[in-house]
């Protein structure tokens, strides 16, 4: 006679306990991101106000907060792509600064 066992059909343990981990460990770094992406929210808009003033005095663009302006928006980009699943690949500091 054979016994039934409590676990599911197609269940394997080690490889249900890596893909639960996975998930958690998943959540820990949207749960980060979160929290960084307000920040850089908070970065971006002082930004704006920055740009906004050395345009209001100097008729120009400061070069260094276009520069930085466009790698903050391709970051918060790259979250927004992680955060919703259709990216795996983590933002910085995971990656470089700007890729």
């Amino acid at each position: 006679m054979s016994e039934m066992s409590d676990k599911p059909m197609g269940y394997d343990e080690p490889e249900h306990f890596e893909r639960q981990h996975g998930v958690w460990a998943r959540g820990l770094f949207m749960l980060l991101f979160v929290i960084f992406f307000s920040i850089a929210e908070t970065i971006l808009a002082v930004l704006a106000l920055i740009q906004f003033l050395f345009i209001l005095f100097t008729k120009e663009k400061n070069a260094f907060l276009v520069s930085f302006g466009k790698d903050l928006a391709r970051w918060m980009h790259d979250v927004a792509l992680f955060q919703t699943g259709s990216s795996e690949e983590k933002p910085f500091p995971w990656k470089g600064w700007g890729e």
